[in-house]
């Protein structure tokens, strides 16, 4: 089957999430405020209830989630731990203050101690603001104007850093000197003063900033590949590009708004044992309560405090937004090994079982997993053993095939994102049991649908 006639099949469906849809966009530009919400192949999904591990649809129909609000929600659904939080604040100071409190302090120091390279940190509303502040300050910093992307990473939509991380591989391949693709209309050229090359690849890295290191301000890359499906680093990638940076006196930053206080408490730093000059923090930083954070070297930060680089914001730091992330903080810091431990062992489990499902089918796939954030691809051809960059995971995979498993699997009961770049999130309310029903659900799917024939029309 084509993607135009899953289109047309996706336009013909008439449910109560369908019209309630088709509701929302005479308000709502496209019926939602994020496009990955409503592509065109995303079946109609409207939820009217959320808890724990589930959500339920407004037809009332009942779905495990693997979505988990995009990463954030590492407790799951409506958590008590945040719902308590919530309350009191309420009670305290409101959800709007425009007042320094204590609560930066108490918050920020346990960042800091999740985190070693953090120094000072600020408090934002989105993970966008926090990008954009970090290439501030690496420019201020080393009084130069150059920065290097990557291919498939995303670090929001500000116009410093927002190239085209879907595009094609003969789109990449065409354009000259590594220069960025504009992610969107009305950007008018922009990213300026950057650079976007493959990732995993530190020869390449080298050898490039062997000729432009001299006027490159900062290297900017998510540590673990998490929008275009989970990638790893290769094993020694983020040491030599520490290394590279600290060579030419390049500001390094880690985007950790998905790999942060998800993938370990303290994030792919210390999972891999690597730190940067400047970490962006969103997403389960705060368990699912919007607010984001940057922190990083002191001497680095420090161009906040003296006024050379401007930061601001009305809802920056808000009471309600911190009193939630101190509660999560203080839950990883007395619980953390329980907590990471188990959700090891849970996305350890759902992994195997997706191998075992898939290979007794002998259907060709690739599971990657780095804690609790895990992708499933379909692969064009077996022998494809692994993806490491972003033009494999273009090149090798399938994903037509996925949007068809994913149809089929949210009508059993099961919702995954329909693009294969988006992964599947573990939180603490998947218990072994819950699991163990979604493998069940997603083998007699597997068992269901003809693979052979979904790519005819």
């Amino acid at each position: 089957m084509s993607l135009e006639n899953i289109i047309k099949s996706v336009n013909k469906i008439d449910n109560d999430s369908a019209r309630a849809l088709n509701k929302i966009k005479k308000m709502i530009a496209g019926g939602a405020s994020s496009t990955m919400r409503v592509l065109p192949y995303h079946k109609p999904l409207v939820i009217s209830k959320a808890d724990g591990a589930y959500v339920w649809s407004v037809e009332g129909n009942k779905l495990l989630d693997f979505n988990m609000g995009y990463g954030p929600l590492l407790f799951g659904h409506r958590s008590e731990l945040i719902d308590e939080a919530i309350k009191k604040e309420l009670g305290i100071r409101g959800a709007v203050l425009g007042y320094a409190t204590e609560l930066y302090y108490d918050v920020a120091s346990l960042i800091k101690d999740a985190f070693p390279s953090v120094e000072l940190l600020r408090f934002s509303s989105s993970g966008t603001e926090v990008v954009q502040t970090a290439v501030r300050l690496a420019r201020a910093f080393t009084g130069r104007k150059e920065i290097i992307l990557f291919e498939g990473h995303y670090h929001g939509s500000s116009d410093s850093v927002y190239h085209k991380y879907s595009a094609t591989v003969e789109e990449l391949i065409s354009q000259k000197k590594y220069r960025p693709i504009q992610g969107t209309q009305g950007m008018c050229g922009a990213p300026f003063n950057a650079y976007v090359l493959p990732w995993n690849d530190l020869e390449l890295l080298e050898s490039f900033l062997a000729e432009n290191g001299k006027n490159i301000a900062a290297v900017l890359m998510e540590p673990v590949m998490g929008n275009s499906g989970v990638i790893p680093p290769g094993s020694d990638y983020l040491s030599g590009v520490r290394k590279l940076t600290e060579k030419y006196g390049i500001v390094l930053i880690f985007d950790e708004i998905i790999t942060g206080f998800r993938i370990a408490r303290g994030g792919a730093q210390e999972r891999y044992g690597v730190y940067s000059d400047i970490t962006t923090f969103s997403k389960a930083m705060t368990g699912g309560f919007p607010t984001s954070a940057i922190g990083g070297r002191k001497e680095i930060m420090e161009l906040l405090s003296n006024g050379s680089v401007f930061h601001g914001g009305v809802y920056s730091g808000n009471p309600l937004s911190l009193a939630v992330t101190l509660a999560t903080q203080k839950e990883y810091k007395s619980n953390g090994d329980r907590i990471y431990r188990h959700l090891e062992e849970i996305s350890d489990i759902f992994a195997n079982g997706l191998k075992n499902i898939f290979a007794e089918k002998r259907i060709p796939v690739l599971i990657q997993k780095v804690g609790a954030m895990l992708s499933l691809r379909f692969l064009k051809d077996k022998n494809d053993a692994e993806i490491n960059n972003y033009r494999d995971s273009v090149l090798k995979t399938d994903p037509l095939r996925y949007i068809i498993f994913q149809h089929h699997l949210q009508d059993a009961g099961v919702y995954i994102h329909p693009n294969h770049i988006e992964p599947l999130y573990f939180a603490t309310a998947h218990t072994k049991d819950i699991v163990g029903k979604a493998l069940e659900i997603i083998k007699n799917v597997v068992n269901a649908i003809d693979f052979s024939a979904t790519l005819t029309d």
